[in-house]
Order: structure tokens, then C-alpha cells, then sequence
């Protein structure tokens, strides 16, 4: 039977994002092994995979001695699984595989498949962004048999890559009903948002590019002190975060909640979802509050736009611009002021997702 090996730089993408492809494809009788630095560890990750293998990359390009490493790992893994498809996820862990593998004699080298979860030259992009990653990327897709986009804006830049296929696939799927079908709210309370105020949501990563600061600003410009932001997710700015909040005079409309683990009950607690972000590939959260049913309002960027496309109650702004952002937060969008709305599961939803790796992975094989 077939044999595939899905390998990204950290267990976390694996888990949060690719475990029901692996599943779907080892139903269908394929093997299907896992690489990933902490992979061992992780639980979810056990039962997903046949085999699962430690790869200690690092996202930082410049540290030449651990990308060594990882690239004898990772050809070490390769030559003795000896699989027909390598599908690599993550900007790092996909230029050295693809680096190894070119170096493969013809009858031993696997077909490579990139998902690329949004290159990090973009419009608007950093010119050091482009400096750096364009060229790899560029080059690499030489020895790329299928490179997959998740957004309109890189399906349209990849198709000029030297890839034998570029392929477009709306993101890695979201499990539409848990969230449109959930009907418990998370208790408000607990969360600090006092009883009868309007709950501004917002889910991800406490770093610079989730922008959340942004929507502080906002905050303070509007004045409304019945508007609480509650954040979902941890990350290396919530001590900033929590400073700048009560320098804007907002720190008692900012709630951190830290990572969660019920999303959908959350989700059904709030009044509207806000994505200020500077870059995203195609945002999962984006489309789970879509999913639930929530107003959204984000900022006007590649991915998101392909969701507001198809999402009715989407308000865009130019990102930076604090002064749009605050009017439309004034407004206090409610859920179902334009009717009930929910995210398009044939386009964005799991088993669509899912249905379109396996048979891409068919029609690989079958090349």
C-alpha cells in the first residue's frame, strides 16, 4: 500500500490542523507516518500515525548549525521509510525536505507536495521578506510535484512558480457543524465581562502580527466602556498587552483567557469576532466564528478577504487604520442583524478538505 509521511516543523500544526487528513488516508489503507519536533510528546499525535519521528527544526533560517541537523534527520527518515509522497507543511521544515530530497537518485526520491500556509512575501510584505524568501521559495518548487496555496492571492503568485501542479485548496478545513450547531454559551462571568455588555472576541497568538494592540487603540478612541475584548490564546506579549491596555485607559475592558479548549462555547458567548492581523495565510479562527454564526470585522488582507467573500456579515478596514476600525466598532455589529449566516462548508468545511487532499494524493500517485 501507499506510503506517506507528513512532516512540519512543530507537533502543535500537526495536531491543530492535520490529524483528520492523516485519519481519511489511513482509512483508505494507506500508511501514513508523522515528523515533527515534539512529535513523541504529544498526545493527539499518538494514535494519528502509524510511525512518528523527532525532527528538531527551528524556525529561525539563519541557524545554519540545527538546519544541518534537521536536514541529515530528515533524509535519514526518508531513505529508510521509503514513501511514495512527502507532503511538508511550514516555510522551514518545507525548504529542507525539499532541499534533501532533490538530492535523491530518481528511483528512490518520493513525490514532495508543499501546503503553503501563506508565503511570507505577500503584498505589502517587508522588502527583506522578499529579499530572503522569495528566491528559496521559487527555487524549491523545481523539485515541488504539487504545491498547494491556501489563499486566491499565492494560488495567483505561485502559478508563475516552476512546480509540475499548483493546486488552490481553501485552507485544511474546519469542522463546520461543531461550531454552527453549538448552543451553549460560555459563561460571561467567568471571563470577567460583566452581565449585559457587548463582547468583542478576538482568537490567536499573543505576538506582534496578531495586531491585537490595534484594536486597544480603538478602544480607547471610542470611549465606550460597555465594549469588552476578550482575547483567546497566549503568546510572549500579554504582559505588554495588559500594560498597553492600561495606558490607553482600557484595562478594565481587556480580558486575556488563555488558551482554550472550548472554542465553540466561546464563540456563541460574544457579540462579534474581530481579526486585526497584519498577515495570515487563511485565518482558522476567521472562519470557526464565521462557522458560529458571528458578525465579523477584519482587517483587509489576503485570506481574509477570501472569507469575507463568501461570508456576508464581513466588515473589512485597512489594517493600521485605527480610525475605521473604531467606527466600525462603534456600530456594534449583533449576530443575525443581516439574517442567519454561517460559513460555506462545501468550500471551507473538513470533509471537503479532506475529500480534496485524498484525491490529490490519488492523482499524484497515479502521475
Amino acid at each position: 500500500m501507499p506510503k506517506l509521511l507528513i512532516a512540519a516543523t512543530a507537533a502543535l500544526t500537526l495536531r491543530s490542523f492535520l490529524l483528520p487528513h492523516a485519519r481519511r488516508m489511513r482509512e483508505e489503507g494507506w500508511t501514513v507516518d508523522g515528523a515533527a519536533r515534539g512529535i513523541l510528546e504529544d498526545e493527539a499525535c499518538k494514535g494519528a500515525f502509524d510511525s512518528r519521528f523527532e525532527v528538531e527544526w527551528v524556525r529561525d533560517p539563519r541557524d545554519a548549525l540545527s538546519l544541518a541537523r534537521s536536514y541529515r534527520r530528515i533524509r535519514q527518515i526518508v531513505r529508510a521509510g521509503r514513501y511514495d509522497i512527502v507532503h511538508v507543511h511550514t516555510p522551514v521544515a518545507a525548504a529542507v525536505t525539499r532541499f534533501a530530497l532533490k538530492n535523491f537518485g530518481a528511483a528512490e526520491r518520493p513525490k514532495a507536495i508543499y501546503t503553503a500556509h501563506g508565503f511570507h512575501f505577500f503584498s505589502g510584505a517587508p522588502l527583506k521578506n522578499w529579499l530572503l524568501f522569495y528566491p528559496v521559495e521559487k527555487y524549491l518548487s523545481r523539485f515541488t510535484e504539487l504545491l498547494i496555496t491556501i489563499n486566491a492571492e499565492d494560488y495567483a503568485r505561485a502559478r508563475g512558480f516552476a512546480a509540475k501542479r499548483v493546486e488552490y485548496l481553501p485552507g485544511v478545513g474546519v469542522d463546520v457543524a461543531r461550531f454552527r450547531d453549538c448552543r451553549e454559551a460560555a459563561d460571561r462571568s467567568a471571563l470577567g465581562v460583566p452581565e449585559g455588555a457587548y463582547m468583542l472576541l478576538s482568537a490567536g497568538e499573543l505576538n506582534a502580527n496578531k495586531n491585537h494592540a490595534e484594536v486597544l487603540r480603538a478602544l480607547a478612541r471610542i470611549g465606550d466602556r460597555e465594549i469588552h475584548y476578550v482575547i483567546a490564546g497566549d503568546g510572549p506579549l500579554r504582559a505588554e498587552l495588559r500594560s498597553r491596555a492600561a495606558e490607553l485607559g482600557v484595562g478594565a475592558q481587556l480580558h486575556l483567557a488563555g488558551y482554550r479548549y472550548d472554542m465553540p462555547e466561546l464563540y456563541r458567548s460574544a457579540d462579534c469576532f474581530v481579526l486585526p492581523s497584519k498577515r495570515e495565510g487563511l485565518p482558522v479562527a476567521l472562519m470557526e466564528a464565521a462557522a458560529s454564526g458571528l458578525p465579523l470585522i477584519c482587517s483587509r488582507i489576503r485570506g481574509s478577504v477570501d472569507v469575507a467573500a463568501k461570508y456576508p456579515d464581513c466588515r473589512l478596514y485597512e489594517s493600521g487604520d485605527t480610525d475605521a476600525l473604531a467606527a466600525l466598532l462603534r456600530v456594534r455589529p449583533k449576530r443575525g442583524e443581516n439574517g442567519t449566516h454561517s460559513l460555506p462548508e462545501e468550500i471551507f468545511g473538513l470533509r471537503a478538505a479532506t475529500e480534496t487532499s485524498a484525491r490529490l494524493y490519488k492523482e499524484l500517485l497515479g502521475s
